[in-house]
């Protein structure tokens, strides 16, 4: 004989109202962390983008044995040096606009490692000297690599037009590195890490850098040491079947 629905008493009504206000102060203590640890993460994300860039080209560099991929990492150590280079040299002929990061910028302005260890290795001094209109060597990186990107579908365009690259992977490509470079910009103006003069100025260096970098290196070395895809090269092929003949 089956038995009925159970009735409802205070004290089950009560029970339940109790669990259910307890998974609604869980669900909020959830809420509240969410919303102070993501916007966190980004931020710190962003802040070490330029040095988890250049440390798994690096890392990706030895593991996958390429050198592609090492003359990639070796480019953009150049555009940080040179372009800390130029940002001293500002600081030595316009002193006085010159500050200390710490009383201009907070900390989550200097990358993890590659701000103090270029400062270190340019003036013996871990500190940090900011010049309004010295060209940001963050944002000079991330233009490093997007210059590097436009010289690759120029050396690589007959590869691109035959089809060996898929052509929504790149424009995949394209959508995520602007996107990362669009909020990087807002990230370092926002926090007072850059001037306006000084991104603009860092993202055309390393633009300038990477696309006449890549371009030399590419056609001198007949296009081998800059193919970081891997991709066959058809002058390789056509010539490789012209010999056979």
């Amino acid at each position: 004989m089956s038995k009925g629905p159970t009735a409802l008493t205070p004290a089950s009504i009560k029970f339940a109202l109790t669990q259910v206000e307890d998974m609604s102060e869980k669900a909020k203590e959830i809420y509240i962390a969410a919303k102070s640890l993501i916007p966190a993460a980004i931020s710190y994300n962003l802040q070490i983008l330029p040095d988890s860039l250049v440390s798994g080209s690096i890392i990706l560099a030895i593991l996958l044995v390429s050198q592609p991929l090492l003359a990639l990492a070796g480019g953009a150590l150049f555009t940080q040096m040179l372009t800390n280079v130029a940002g001293k040299l500002l600081m030595k002929f316009m002193p006085n606009n010159a500050e200390l990061s710490a009383t201009k910028c907070a900390e989550i302005c200097v990358p993890a490692f590659s701000g103090k260890a270029w400062s270190r290795l340019l003036s013996g001094s871990p500190e940090l000297l900011w010049h309004p209109i010295a060209p940001s060597v963050y944002l000079a990186t991330l233009g490093y690599f997007l210059g590097v990107g436009l010289a690759l579908l120029l050396i690589y365009k007959e590869e691109i037009e035959a089809g060996v690259i898929p052509s929504w992977s790149l424009i995949f490509t394209t959508v995520i590195s602007l996107i990362l470079l669009a909020m990087a910009i807002i990230f370092r103006i926002f926090y007072g890490c850059d001037t306006a003069l000084g991104a603009i100025g860092g993202i055309l260096a390393g633009i300038l850098i990477g696309y006449l970098g890549a371009v030399a290196l590419g056609y001198s070395t007949n296009r081998r040491a800059t193919n970081i895809w891997g991709i066959p090269l058809i002058r390789e092929r056509c010539a490789a079947v012209f010999t056979q003949d």
